[in-house]
């Protein structure tokens, strides 16, 4: 992995690697300001080796948004105090520190139209209130938005930012400027793309003037948003990077897609690993010379590199992994690879964000390392952990990590539990490296790992535990419908997880995301298949973040499969099933009925040890059903409980 921890230089500024964090934006002061807890989250990642580190987007202005609807601010003396302090504590790592400056968000502002001044280059619907329309900035505002531009841009300097990014990407402001679909002027900034260009030229030029000729500034721009009426490659995105590489940016920080299209900026288990790579490839074979700095789901480390070998990147940016394990380059460069917390593409972190901002499924610390920090123990104890799914294997690894002696419990002949299924169709490669991740882990930090080991009270009395973790899972639903335990009917799990197999037509009984998931799955298989599913439309009502959804939805746009909703099954036969519509009732021939019809917790063991002397842990599934989110962080304040 020489590549990645090349250094790299912009004018005086030298990055150990070639590793970023990728801005996003979280946990800042009430103001805008950076917080304790924001430095704390960038400093971690500093610590963990990454090179250059990006908080979120810095608003220039608080005219127009507040900080409450929006990243971090920089307009005055209090703001450029903190970031001061921020840039001091990163530098003490070795890493350097970049802040993208920005006009504002515009019409992808998500403050409510009572609350906020929704401003954009035309009067254009606001993304999250289509029914308000954006007041079209006037020139005397683009001025004054200009000179606090460089205004800002001293202050950053002088702070001790070391890299400054003109945020000119994803539908924010200035591409609202840049985008014909947004700009509808016909002033001096609107109608040509030349005009189109003026805002982000003169707001690049305030800050150059403000920072001088030698100080690194880049430019973040999406060349392709892929939504109906977005920009395209060959319909202006090769031609304004062409444009973009003339003007001197140290380098050109690549971005595709927008709100719109979120899973394109914002990558999803269901997008291609390197989902972003191919513009780079197109502007390297255009000739752009100017170095870039990529992202997408770029997590894997070979694939990095190769990226970096080949020329098609500079620098890579990691957004989900940093939050996932900020200690990614520390370990990569140290060839623990086993080590690695590989992010799992689930995005939690958004689907979380409102209420726990910045949480992380897989890493109960992220945004948190000024709040919990699990220390060594100086009270080992005897610890059981029942159940071998991902909250169990977490638990266990980290119970041991900490110095207690733990043993796992798993009731069948291999560990991974829910995740085996979670992670076995192709495109699940991230919840696979996951796993592999915690099974290494289990071993590495010497938990005695026992297989096909039932738990009942007497079992768990005669190990005469100091205390015992609970992780033992759900079980699938059968819902009561003529024929349910017929040999032609398989779980999703059994499908997935144990390879049954199955025929040429299958009906899957249930629609929501694990239902999908298998749809997809064997429709990639060659298979025909059917969704039935007794709600509405399909993926809508799931608990998953928007950029999920829209990933996920695209997948089932591509693929062929029948969808039946506001349907019910009503009877299962050898070579059919019959389905209630609104329609009536209609035959489904198939092979084989897949239940995806959800689960059931089995509180029965939890019980039958409250009143043990021993403190018992319930995680996960065998409380709830939920996510590989739920086990984790079950697992983590179980632990933390337990002292």
């Amino acid at each position: 992995m020489a590549k990645l921890f090349d250094p790299i230089s912009f004018g005086g500024v030298t990055l150990k690697n070639r590793l970023a964090v990728a801005p996003m934006g979280t946990i800042h002061a009430a103001d805008g300001g950076v917080s304790e807890e924001q430095r704390a989250y960038l400093v971690e990642r500093a610590k963990g080796g990454f090179g250059l580190i990006y908080p979120s987007a810095h608003t220039i202005t608080d005219e127009y948004e507040h900080p409450h609807s929006s990243g971090n601010f920089l307009c005055n003396e209090s703001h450029a105090q903190r970031l001061k302090l921020l840039a001091d504590e990163v530098h003490q790592y070795g890493a350097k520190l970049a802040i993208q400056l920005s006009p504002g968000y515009g019409r992808v502002n998500v403050g409510t139209p009572e609350t906020t001044t929704h401003v954009s280059a035309s009067e254009v619907p606001a993304f999250w209130h289509p029914d308000h329309k954006c007041k079209a900035l006037s020139v005397e505002e683009i001025h004054t938005l200009v000179e606090k531009a460089g205004k800002a841009a001293k202050m950053a300097k002088d702070a001790g930012v070391d890299i400054l990014e003109v945020h000119a990407y994803g539908g924010y402001m200035l591409d609202q400027f840049i985008s014909s679909c947004w700009n509808h002027r016909e002033d001096e900034y609107g109608g040509s793309l030349e005009n189109r260009l003026r805002f982000i030229r003169e707001f690049y030029e305030a800050i150059r003037a403000a920072v001088g000729p030698e100080y690194p500034v880049s430019v973040k721009f999406t060349p392709q948003h892929s939504f109906h009426g977005g920009r395209t490659l060959d319909n202006e995105g090769v031609e304004i990077v062409k444009i973009l590489d003339t003007w001197g940016f140290s380098f050109i920080h690549l971005d595709h897609g927008c709100y719109e299209v979120w899973n394109k900026a914002i990558p999803s288990a269901y997008d291609e690993p390197g989902s972003q790579l191919f513009i780079a490839r197109r502007m390297r074979q255009e000739g752009i010379t100017t170095p870039f700095l990529v992202q997408g789901k770029l997590n894997y480390a070979p694939q990095a590199e190769a990226a970096l070998m080949d020329g098609t990147a500079d620098m890579i940016a990691m957004g989900h992994q940093s939050l996932a394990d900020p200690y990614w380059p520390s370990k990569v460069q140290q060839g623990r690879l086993d080590d690695v917390v590989y992010c799992t593409a689930c995005n939690e972190c958004l689907n979380s964000a409102v209420r726990i901002p910045g949480s992380c499924a897989i890493n109960p610390l992220s945004c948190k390392e000024t709040k919990y920090r699990l220390e060594p123990t100086k009270n080992p104890r005897r610890l059981l952990v029942v159940g071998g799914g991902p909250g169990g294997m977490y638990t266990a690894a980290l119970a041991a990590e900490l110095g207690h002696d733990v043993t796992l419990w798993e009731k069948d002949g291999k560990l991974g539990g829910l995740i085996n299924a979670a992670g076995a169709p192709d495109f699940k490669v991230d919840m696979r490296r996951y796993k592999e991740h915690l099974i290494a882990q289990l071993y590495k930090h010497g938990v005695k790992v026992e297989f096909m080991k039932t738990a009942d009270e007497a079992s768990i009395d005669a190990f005469k535990p100091d205390a015992v973790i609970l992780a033992t899972g759900a079980e699938s639903v059968r819902p009561p419908i003529n024929g349910i335990d017929g040999e032609n009917v398989v779980t999703a799990y059994d499908l997935l997880a144990n390879g049954v197999p199955v025929g040429e037509r299958v009906v899957v009984l249930g629609g929501g995301h694990v239902g999908c998931e298998v749809a997809i799955d064997l429709e990639e298989r060659g298979k025909k298949v059917t969704v039935v599913e007794m709600g509405g439309p399909l993926v809508e009502e799931a608990d998953m973040s928007a950029n999920m959804k829209l990933g996920l939805k695209e997948r089932l746009n591509r693929a062929h499969i029948q969808i039946h909703t506001y349907a019910k099954m009503v009877d299962i036969a050898p070579r059919e099933v019959v389905v209630e519509t609104e329609r009536g009732f209609i035959p489904l021939i198939c092979d084989n009925v897949v239940l995806a019809s959800g689960f059931r917790a089995s509180g029965a063991l939890a019980k039958a040890l409250e009143d043990k002397p021993y403190p018992v842990f319930p995680i996960g599934d065998c409380v709830k059903p939920g996510k590989v989110y739920d086990a984790v962080h079950g697992g983590f304040h179980a632990l933390r409980k337990l002292g």
